[in-house]
């Protein structure tokens, strides 16, 4: 079996401004989470999938539809780690700087963030669990997001799978794990 992560393709949508006060920088996270995604020239990987499971957010179906021609499991589990501002200010940060922040406060569980590192790698494990369950010597692509595709290959790694790691996945590139 091989599992394959894949980060959506790049999305088209730009802020208005780079530098955001908070809610300027939540509304920045709706609109991007809403927006389309640019494929690149090949989208091909030379794999043939078995089964596809894929974010149920647009940008990531999207880019599962043009990668992969049988059916698409769509699924919340494998969203993006949700982010939103640690506080409410309208002092303008370079949207960089939020972002920096927004991680750091969800890996110490920051209460301003609507899930914790604990409940994001449970979620990991619950989907790594669901591959396994369905394995029948399947090849099994996963189109997720750049944070939880960081969390979800950490648990592949550690679960015994083989592969070549990542700190940020690139947008639209193939990883490929397999269990020796």
């Amino acid at each position: 079996m091989i599992i394959g992560l894949v980060r959506h393709f790049k999305v088209t949508y730009k802020p208005i401004s780079t530098w955001m006060n908070s809610e300027e920088f939540n509304q920045w996270i709706e609109e991007y989470n809403k927006s389309g995604v640019s494929p690149p020239e090949s989208t091909g990987h030379g794999v043939e999938w078995n089964m596809c499971l894929s974010s149920d957010l647009s940008r990531a179906t999207v880019t599962a539809e043009m990668l992969h021609k049988g059916q698409i499991i769509k699924t919340d589990q494998l969203r993006e780690i949700a982010m939103r501002s640690v506080t409410s200010t309208q002092i303008k940060l370079h949207y960089y700087m939020w972002l920096f922040i927004i991680r750091i406060a969800w890996l110490v569980s920051h209460k301003s963030q609507d899930e914790t590192k604990a409940e994001t790698i449970l979620r990991a494990k619950q989907v790594v669990d669901q591959i396994e369950e369905n394995d029948k010597g399947s090849n099994i692509l996963v189109v997720s997001h750049g944070a939880f595709m960081r969390v979800l290959y950490q648990e592949l790694i550690r679960r015994g799978y083989k592969g070549r790691g990542f700190a940020k996945p690139k947008n639209g590139k193939l990883y490929t794990f397999e269990k020796k």
